[in-house]
């Protein structure tokens, strides 16, 4: 009877976990689907005085992970093949930021903007909608 009971005890403990678990898992699959992720881009070239700015945009179905941006590389070779052969300007460095919060990255688009104009007499310029990120 007391093994019995013991065994039950264990079956229902275990039961009790697994389940608490597979909710956990749950609440953070859905916390990490509804956080959007922003990302903005710049396109600059040492014999050029025109930077080239990326509207801030909205990715969709990323998750970072650990607080990184999966294949962000991918995303700068993104704007560089595009400023390569669309805009017909080859050899351009391109540098990619992000971030959750629309308003930290909008932050971080004028310290750049100011930085480039100011300290580097550069032109910026916005590509508007005729480029867009897309998920890799």
């Amino acid at each position: 009877m007391k093994k019995s009971l013991l065994i039950f005890l264990l079956v229902f403990i275990s039961a009790v976990a697994v389940a608490s678990d597979r909710k956990n898992n749950r609440k953070e699959d859905k916390k990490a689907d509804s956080v959007p992720v922003y990302i903005w881009g710049v396109s600059m070239s040492f014999s050029d005085s025109t930077v080239y700015f990326t509207e801030i945009q909205e990715l969709d179905s990323v998750v970072l992970q650990n607080g990184a941006l999966p294949h962000l590389q991918y995303y700068s070779y993104e704007l560089k093949d595009y400023m390569n052969f669309e805009e017909n300007m080859p050899g351009r460095i391109s540098v990619v930021y992000f971030n959750e919060k629309r308003s930290k990255l909008e932050k971080k688009e004028l310290k750049v903007k100011k930085h480039l104009i100011e300290k580097e007499g550069k032109t910026v310029r916005y590509l508007g909608d005729k480029f867009k990120f897309v998920k890799p």
